[in-house]
């Protein structure tokens, strides 16, 4: 898949997965709303119920002629009546009712004069104007009786208790959002990377495939002119010729090997041959026969040797292609004649070895990634150095294979400094090996 089909499905997912959350998000606003309504029912239901019963009382003939003589002759007989309302018998209905209807949410009603919004019985203490303006309010008089009052009510926590109603459906949804925007970030970020290493993998194949190229065409060369008959009459260039093959087919067993090495190190299944090794010995043949390489571009390899104690625990073979895979790259990485310097101190827990050179150098954005497998700093269009992006990945496997580090300080221009450290003492957890 292209990088702008990847880009059309992610801007089409993005936008679909985009109408699901909105879509959900409708749907729990309704849903609040509808349980809110609900409520809303429920506690009309109950005011209508207490209305009901004091209506009923209302027109208790028996109990007429006491609320009418209790109060003033101004009043009519309906404002005598709500007037002389007993205010525990009104508690005792609300409270009942609303009980019976489930409503455990703390309240505060009172019965009022809808003229004069004034108070005349009830539990209100400070609510006055919340009960005034509340949406639960029912009349208590017909809407023939001059006087009218309204029985009102007010939940403070009606909000929350709506939502803690929800909460269990509220957290699902959100949880199952989550979830889902999770994973679309996961498929997309695993698109994108599989597109990253696929392109990696590709890159990889054409610089295998030019490093190979070159040593075949050279030996199919060679080849050729030892198979002409006049090459045998002359020794020097038979010689020149057999040299030709011989380290070409170096060469290209070289760079086999490091492929494998990278198969062998994704399997793990790789072991160390652990012994004492003198680090400066090592050092001291690897500078010299890279002397004899750097001599064609007149380059010059520096050796600082000042550990006190340089004997450590490791694989020779692998801890002699470490040191020369950095020294390679010092090398490829140098402009004009490249001047490398090998400097050696250490500490009472190991050695410390530094390859240090006056090359190119690297951008900060890219020395993070320099260890991975397969990565190459890009150049644009520019090809003239070779390699796999292998080195660097088998160089740190190795080293922490050998419980140590690899730290490097970099420059873009001014060159690279690559530092390892090796324990004295392998620690025998990180890998099994043989003795």
């Amino acid at each position: 898949m292209n990088r702008k089909a990847i880009l059309i499905t992610v801007a089409i997912t993005t936008l679909a997965l985009m109408g699901v959350v909105l879509t959900q998000f409708f749907w729990v606003k309704n849903a609040i709303a509808l349980r809110q309504e609900q409520f809303d029912q429920i506690v009309n239901i109950g005011l209508k119920r207490v209305v009901n019963q004091l209506t009923t009382l209302q027109n208790d003939t028996s109990i007429l002629q006491d609320y009418c003589s209790a109060r003033s002759l101004e009043l009519s007989v309906h404002s005598k009546f709500i007037h002389s309302i007993d205010p525990a018998l009104l508690d005792s209905m609300v409270r009942t009712e609303f009980k019976n209807l489930d409503v455990d949410q703390e309240y505060y009603y009172g019965i009022f004069g809808k003229t004069e919004n004034a108070f005349v019985s009830g539990q209100f203490k400070g609510y006055e104007d919340k009960i005034l303006y509340s949406v639960h309010s029912l009349a208590v008089s017909c809407i023939f009786q001059k006087d009218q009052y309204m029985l009102g009510i007010y939940f403070p926590n009606q909000p929350e208790f709506v939502l803690r109603s929800m909460q269990l459906y509220i957290a699902l949804s959100a949880f199952f959002i989550l979830v889902t925007i999770a994973s679309f970030w996961y498929v997309i970020h695993s698109l994108f990377k599989q597109k990253k290493l696929s392109e990696i993998k590709a890159d990889f194949v054409n610089n295998m495939t030019h490093e190979f190229k070159t040593p075949i065409s050279t030996i199919s060369v060679a080849s050729e002119m030892l198979m002409k008959e006049h090459v045998y009459e002359d020794s020097e260039k038979l010689l020149k010729y057999a040299h030709i093959i011989f380290d070409e087919n170096a060469r290209l067993k070289n760079q086999v090997e490091k492929v494998l090495q990278v198969a062998i190190l994704e399997r793990g299944d790789y072991k160390l041959r652990i012994r004492e090794l003198d680090v400066h010995e090592i050092l001291k043949v690897l500078t010299e026969n890279f002397q004899m390489t750097l001599s064609k571009n007149n380059g010059m390899v520096f050796s600082r040797l000042n550990a006190a104690n340089p004997v450590i625990e490791a694989d020779k073979s692998h801890f002699t292609n470490v040191l020369h895979n950095l020294l390679d790259n010092a090398d490829k990485y140098s402009q004009g004649p490249p001047e490398i310097t090998v400097s050696t101190w250490s500490n009472l827990s190991g050695v410390f070895i530094s390859v240090e050179d006056k090359g190119i150098g690297m951008a900060s954005e890219h020395q993070q990634h320099i260890f991975k497998k397969f990565h190459r700093i890009p150049t644009g269009n520019i090809h003239d150095v070779k390699g796999f992006g292998i080195g660097l990945f088998y160089v740190k496997t190795i080293v922490e294979a050998h419980g140590g580090t690899i730290k490097v300080i970099s420059e873009l221009g001014k060159g690279s400094k690559f530092t390892l450290f090796f324990p004295y003492k392998k620690p025998a957890s990180i890998l099994n090996f043989e003795n």
